[in-house]
């Protein structure tokens, strides 16, 4: 199994040892970070050191910016030994119009092999290696690469994004982006989940796992399963090159473990040893989230032994009230409004459907949990 890394600058070129490149170019990459001609310079740099060298084209494309990036590749320099592409138009017109090998980014759907096999069909020899979605567990990327017969893909390290609009999302509600993009954290109105990194830029806007994916510790089942090319994508990170390049180089306990140190996110192995996907109906359709007449509120934030700011529906709410609290879980706790406070944190009697205010404090009440007369 071989190492698949972004080349980000000259300075780190010097670590790479018997790995596959990755030249991401702000244009044509949805994280993109280099211009056109400083990309190239850093393919050629790459091929005269003897590694191989590919093109990233996975940007969402409307028909007038498909137009003028095929344009821009007309004159496709030559080092780069292959083009990889997510858009189906993207595949067909580099099918159609380049002769190096074509790469097939199919990270964000195709679970079924039915699918795969019709890409064999229509690009032929010219396809020469598949990245598989993260969601596809280890016993089915086995399975496939035996009946396949083509190189397989998988990311081993790095940011999971969870989706991606090619909307401007984030820039209407700040004033001035950091560099060239905009970012923020995000958090779900229907989980106590949050922490969940944004960023928009030229080619849209992307949310990404709080965690980051971190296969590392599977290293040799992933090498046993057949997988031809295990990427690691550290350009988020800050000082992990060599450490990227000591695990390639010598994959263990140790040089695995002082990476993960200095690696600035969480790991997680996302659905690597199961396919999850279907508990998450359960929470989509979670009754505990849905509407009942009893619910005469909703938990909007807490402060931990302090306050829960709430927003009162139905019949309203009065002081001295019995009430259950039950969060999206399904847990239930009772509670008693010994005082209760409008919006400006002044003490009232009552308060009416619609208007926010403040109640004692509950453990295990996050937001979305929901308030109901007992």
């Amino acid at each position: 199994m071989k190492g698949a890394v972004y080349l980000i600058s000259i300075d780190e070129l010097a670590l790479w040892k018997d790995v596959d490149c990755i030249i991401a170019m702000k244009e044509f990459s949805r994280r993109g970070t280099l211009d056109w001609d400083s990309g190239c310079a850093l393919a050629i740099a790459a091929k005269e050191k003897g590694l191989s060298v590919s093109f990233e084209w996975d940007a969402l494309m409307e028909e007038p910016r498909f137009r003028d990036l095929t344009l821009k590749l007309k004159n496709f320099p030559a080092v780069f030994d292959a083009i990889r592409v997510r858009d189906a138009g993207a595949a067909w017109w580099a099918r159609e119009n380049l002769t190096c090998d074509i790469h097939l980014l199919l990270e964000a759907g195709h679970h079924n092999q039915m699918a795969i096999e019709s890409w064999k069909q229509r690009l032929g020899t010219r396809l020469t290696r598949i990245a598989l979605s993260p969601e596809l567990p280890l016993p089915v990327i086995r399975q496939w690469r035996q009946q396949l017969g083509l190189p397989l893909e998988v990311m081993a390290l790095g940011p999971l994004l969870l989706f991606h609009s090619p909307r401007p999302l984030l820039s209407s509600l700040a004033s001035a982006p950091e560099g060239n993009e905009w970012k923020a954290t995000g958090a779900s109105e229907e989980s106590p989940h949050k922490g969940f990194p944004l960023q928009e830029n030229a080619h849209g806007t992307l949310m990404f796992h709080p965690k980051d994916l971190g296969l590392l510790e599977r290293w040799s089942d992933m090498q046993t399963a057949g997988i031809d090319f295990a990427r690691i994508d550290h350009r988020l990170q800050t000082s992990v090159a060599t450490l990227v390049a000591n695990f390639i180089s010598r994959p263990g306990d140790e040089t695995r473990e002082a990476l993960k140190q200095a690696w600035n996110t969480d790991w997680m192995r996302g659905y690597w040893d199961v396919n999850k996907s279907d508990v998450l109906f359960n929470k989509l359709k979670n009754q505990h989230l849905g509407h009942d007449e009893r619910i005469c509120g909703e938990v909007l934030e807490g402060k931990r032994e302090s306050w829960l700011a709430i927003r009162v529906r139905g019949p309203g709410l009065t002081r001295g009230a019995d009430l259950r609290v039950i969060n999206p879980k399904g847990e239930e706790r009772s509670l008693k409004l010994s005082w209760l406070k409008d919006d400006a944190f002044n003490s009232v009697e009552s308060l009416s459907e619609g208007q926010v205010g403040f109640i004692p404090w509950s453990s295990g009440a996050p937001s979305r949990s929901k308030l109901h007369l007992t």
